[in-house]
């Protein structure tokens, strides 16, 4: 048990009462000094002053990269699911911006500041990990997640299955593709696990199994971007012509390598598979442009995160260690999507009207 949680909890106990916090607001930040409100770039006040008029435990999460739309759904999450444990902790988010010394130097001023829990959202895991090791070292708890990194001692992880997501589109691609088809695979990120472990199931899954296959492209990209994906596959059609099916990582790497062709009926049908299912394209599945997306789950990674924080603050766990379910989304179940999205309001019943969606004609995919 850490020093710090001891103390508190030993309060409890000598006063007979719980320590509460007064509030769950999240704050953003581009310096690691300080929080900032929650869609805005004013200061709040200091942790320490905060901690001090709250009384509770704070807890820090920090993101990859909210401009990618995954990870700033899922810091979405965090903050609304953080208000049911505004009694116990406080939430900070911070944004490291795909930029490995930033967010190692966010999480060491997080020590500095003595947060409770620190959760991080690693952009590559070998980078982070001694900077995680230093959060268990200053007698912090550390959770990583999305993509967990698995081999800390006395570190917590929660966390999908990226190769469980990467065999679902795989398998259902390899059934799907023609024979002796012609197939790109995008994949990205380097050192990231989950990207690794998806492109890992892909290999197993389609590459080894479908040797009838004109595999043109298998290329890594730095970043999940649109815009690098539908450079390279412009390059692609340009040298290669049809192409009948892009494996991708990422819905962004998906989404360029549509938008990149969907203007050139040379490629009209052309499969497409990805991991992560944002709203942009359950909507270009249930056109029927796109294939097949995996859904990682943020509302269910959030609460998970936020559970792991609250066992530990309180002592009911010393490490935890935990999957989400994730969930594939093709044309058989997109209205079940569209419907979450609705709920979510990241989709209007008018955008999804658009595309052939009554609203309430299915129930969300989170309901089941």
């Amino acid at each position: 048990m850490k020093k710090k949680v001891l103390a508190l909890l030993c309060a409890v106990t000598v006063f007979g009462s719980l320590l509460a916090g007064c509030g769950g607001a999240s704050g953003e930040s581009d310096a690691p000094a300080a929080p900032a409100e929650q869609g805005g770039s004013d200061e709040t006040e200091a942790p320490e002053e905060a901690e001090e008029q709250k009384g509770g435990f704070k807890v820090a999460y920090i993101a990859r990269n909210q401009s990618d739309p995954f990870a700033a759904e899922l810091v979405n999450q965090f903050v609304t699911q953080a208000a049911d444990y505004a009694d116990t902790f406080t939430l900070d988010t911070f944004d490291a911006q795909t930029d490995n010394e930033k967010e190692n130097s966010i999480i060491e001023d997080c020590i500095t500041k003595q947060y409770d829990v620190i959760i991080i959202q690693p952009n590559d895991g070998e980078l982070q990990k001694p900077y995680c090791q230093k959060i268990l070292d200053a007698g912090i708890f550390c959770i990583t997640t999305n993509a967990a990194i698995r081999e800390l001692e006395g570190g917590s992880w929660v966390d999908g299955d990226p190769y469980a997501q990467g065999e679902a589109i795989a398998k259902l691609a390899a059934e799907n593709v023609p024979e002796n088809g012609v197939v790109g695979i995008l994949n990205c990120m380097p050192g990231n696990f989950h990207t690794t472990s998806r492109y890992e199931a892909i290999k197993a899954e389609f590459i080894d199994k479908r040797t009838d296959v004109n595999i043109i492209g298998d290329f890594m990209e730095e970043e999940a971007t649109e815009a690098a994906a539908m450079a390279t596959m412009e390059d692609w059609a340009t040298s290669y012509g049809r192409i009948d099916c892009m494996l991708t990582t990422a819905d962004l790497l998906g989404n360029g390598a549509y938008e990149a062709v969907k203007d050139d009926p040379t490629y009209e049908g052309m499969q497409v598979y990805s991991v992560d299912c944002l709203a942009k394209t359950v909507l270009e599945i249930k056109d029927g442009v796109y294939t097949a997306a995996v859904y990682q789950n943020p509302p269910a990674l959030a609460a998970a995160n936020l559970e792991a924080a609250y066992k530990l603050l309180t002592g009911e766990e010393t490490v935890i260690t935990t999957s989400v379910d994730s969930l594939l989304c093709t044309s058989e179940n997109v209205d079940q999507f569209i419907q979450m999205y609705i709920e979510q309001g990241q989709i209007t019943p008018e955008e999804a009207a658009e595309h052939g969606y009554e609203e309430g004609s299915a129930t969300s995919i989170l309901a089941q």
